[in-house]
């Protein structure tokens, strides 16, 4: 049912009598002329002006017409079916294939006016079918996301009354935020069809590589290899480690029927320089479920040359002690440390130009105090805007304003300071738990091992960080949780920086880690030297040329990926580049390749190639501008090793039966599904909804009444020069 208002900015009264005094007036008007003219010419011209003077009248007051319609919108399903790999293999329940086709056959929704029905196929991406049939999928996907999906359903309007939705899927996400929380966000009941078996198969699989990113040549590192045991209970297991595919190291592991995860740690010695692929690969035990989680790899970067680091500290203290031991223990680093006196001297001397040019990172320690020279902290200043990593860690004493010589590098601004300390308990959220300075064992225990961490001291020092930094931990004061940030993280310009509120680390290793061994818990890790070797680690990576960047969107994709380049180009004065050309080469085992990215503005070029065969990749890319080359970049890439979908092999029941319990929806086994459809009829909430639309016509604003006007006045004029009127 439709209904219509009309509105004006005014009373209509007002110009109702308006009108009828428009219209007298052009009656008088016309009453006597000179010449004398016929009845019918006067009412004529009568006509002309009343309406132009109604039309201008009806424009003044501004009217609007209002439509309101009425309209009754059946209820709408969207249907999320995973279609990544794991949803195509056999589990201990038997092939997961046929149990979703199970479940899409009992659902009976052929009797459903397909218009009411929408169905979104996802894995690592989402494709939305009008049309669907079991053709449409075909399990390639290499990842699972199903927040994706569920994000993605906001997108419906109320007037499209989505009512209800189905996600089929085994629960097991890799990728993306967990689901539950977009589940109970979006409002409506989700039903869930679980696929796969609860049970853990039978199955040996490498879960990660943890290593540096950044080695240096004759320097060993340690690579933490985590294996994960189902399903047997005795037997012996050979784990090799490899470089580019040569075997450099094994160990055995021998099966424990009460253990299921395992840890070896290998020790890897680079000899060249140069992108290295690290592969961890595992053999095969009998009646295993799969072998595509056997093996994993990982590439590090390693460097020729040794890092320099200074080290400028307010005084001598345990954290400049403490932080001078853990970097000993670093072989490829080389120390220069100055610590002041009780003036602005240094015990060690000054530093010099040469110690500041060779740096590569700068830690200040308590430093700048109120008797530093200024000097030194313009001489820091200039190094930072030449690219140089800092990593700050405060005191009692620290100077503030002083710092602010490096202003433009500090990721906060100072709102208030007081020398007055306290014990601060540090506070790791669980989203900054992806960020590798706090990347333990890569698992959901590292957020609770980095909160049993001791406090540590600070001032009260109230800063607001700038919008570009990222806090990696807050604090609590008493079980209290302060909004204050302890520790900081940023890159701006180019510049990596650490920025540590407070000071006494010590305490972690101390209070921590040596509390625990004197327990006789040695299994308890280290965090302190964690912490300050992955802060090294990340500091370390830096952008030599920060006007020439071309890299993969990742470093392993699966055989049904495209490669995908991105680069980013700019001169001398990074000013951006539009015109070049980018050419990449690709040599492998397949046929040499060649891409030349595309610019997509504002300096940034892509570009995808695919058909790739399975293997190793390595790439280098050439920068020209107008036939001249401005510099290259190289790297590599492996194809066809991504096996993500082959860590978790069992249904995750407990998170499908969470979302369908908070949501009102229901959980269904595959032969279980033919209950769908009444259970869906049920709901309160499926139903057909009235919409009421309310439509605007503006009239005023329509130029029609306007040129209507000027039409009826200029055809009176013309009337009245024809008929020779004064």
């Amino acid at each position: 049912m439709n209904s219509y208002y009309f509105g004006l900015n005014g009373s209509l009264l007002i110009l109702v009598l308006l009108i009828i005094i428009s219209i007298a007036i052009s009656a008088l008007t016309y009453r006597f002329t000179v010449p004398p003219i016929t009845n019918k010419k006067k009412a004529l011209l009568i006509t002309l002006r009343s309406l132009a003077l109604t039309l201008l009248l009806f424009f003044l007051f501004e009217p609007v017409l209002s439509i309101i319609k009425g309209d009754e919108v059946k209820p709408k399903i969207l249907i999320l079916l995973d279609n990544s790999a794991s949803m195509g293999m056999s589990d201990a329940g038997g092939d997961r294939k046929e149990k979703y086709k199970l479940a899409l056959k009992n659902l009976g929704l052929e009797n459903f006016d397909s218009k009411f029905i929408d169905y979104l196929l996802f894995d690592s991406e989402i494709k939305q079918h009008k049309e669907f049939t079991i053709d449409s999928l075909n399990f390639k996907g290499q990842m699972t996301d199903i927040s994706r999906p569920l994000q993605w359903s906001k997108n419906y309007k109320e007037n499209e009354n989505l009512s209800a939705i189905l996600l089929i899927t085994d629960g097991a996400f890799n990728i993306g935020k967990n689901p539950l929380f977009d589940a109970e966000f979006l409002g409506k009941p989700i039903f869930t069809v679980g696929i796969g078996d609860t049970s853990e198969p039978k199955d040996v699989l490498i879960q990660s590589i943890v290593t540096n990113e950044i080695v240096y040549i004759a320097n060993p590192v340690p690579v933490n290899v985590n294996v994960k045991v189902n399903g047997y209970t005795q037997g012996e297991l050979t784990l090799y480690l490899k470089e580019n595919g040569v075997k450099f190291a094994e160990q055995k592991i021998s099966i424990n029927p009460e253990q299921e995860n395992y840890t070896a740690i290998f020790e890897y010695l680079p000899k060249t320089d140069g992108i290295k692929k690290i592969t961890a690969e595992i053999n095969a035990l009998e009646n295993e479920i799969t072998l595509k989680n056997n093996s994993i790899s990982e590439f590090i970067t390693v460097l020729k040359n040794k890092r320099k680091i200074l080290i400028l500290a307010g005084s001598p203290s345990p954290d400049l002690s403490f932080l001078r031991n853990s970097f000993n223990n670093e072989k490829g680093i080389e120390l220069k440390i100055y610590a002041q006196k009780a003036g602005a001297e240094f015990y060690e001397g000054n530093p010099t130009q040469t110690d500041f040019n060779e740096s590569e990172i700068i830690i200040l320690i308590g430093f700048p105090k109120a008797t530093s020279s200024a000097n030194i902290m313009q001489q820091v200043k200039n190094e930072l805007e030449r690219g140089k990593s800092l990593l700050f860690i405060a005191s009692q004493d620290i100077d503030y304003e002083k710092l602010k010589i490096i202003q433009n590098f500090v990721p906060f601004n100072i709102i208030s300071t007081k020398p007055n300390e306290f014990l601060a308990l540090p506070l790791f959220q669980s989203e900054a738990m992806a960020n590798p300075i706090l990347r333990i064992t890569g698992s959901n225990l590292d957020l609770e091992m980095w909160n049993r961490l001791p406090p540590i001291f600070r001032t009260e020092t109230f800063v607001r960080v700038k919008p570009e930094a990222e806090v990696l931990a807050r604090f609590k004061v008493n079980n209290v949780l302060l909004k204050e940030p302890l520790i900081i993280q940023n890159e701006f310009q180019g510049v990596k920086s650490i920025f540590i509120l407070g000071y006494g680390l010590y305490r972690w290793k101390l209070l921590g880690y040596a509390s625990e061994i004197a327990k006789g818990r040695t299994e308890t890790k280290d965090l302190y030297e964690i912490f300050i070797h992955n802060t090294f680690k990340w500091l370390s990576v830096t952008k030599e040329n920060k006007n020439i960047i071309v890299k993969t969107t990742k470093k392993i994709y699966s055989g049904s990926e495209n490669i995908e380049f991105i680069g980013q180009i700019y001169d001398a004065s990074y000013n951006i580049i539009d015109d070049a050309t980018i050419v990449v080469k690709m040599q492998g085992s397949d046929q040499p390749q060649e891409l030349t990215l595309r610019p997509t503005g504002n300096g940034r070029y892509n570009g995808s190639i695919a058909g790739l065969k399975e293997g190793d990749y390595a790439w280098k890319a050439d920068v020209s501008l107008n036939g001249k080359l401005l510099g290259s970049e190289q790297g590599r890439f492996t194809v066809g090793e991504l096996s993500l979908e082959f860590q978790k092999l069992n249904m995750n029941k407990a998170l499908l039966d969470k979302i369908a319990e908070s949501t009102g929806g229901k959980f269904y086994l595959p032969n279980e599904t033919g209950n769908f459809i009444n259970d869906l009829n049920n709901l309160s909430s499926y139903k057909s909804k009235s919409i009421t639309t309310r439509t605007e016509l503006v009239l005023w604003q329509l130029p029609y009444f306007l040129v209507l006007a000027i039409l009826a006045f200029s055809l009176e004029w013309f009337l009245r020069k024809r008929l020779g009127l004064l």
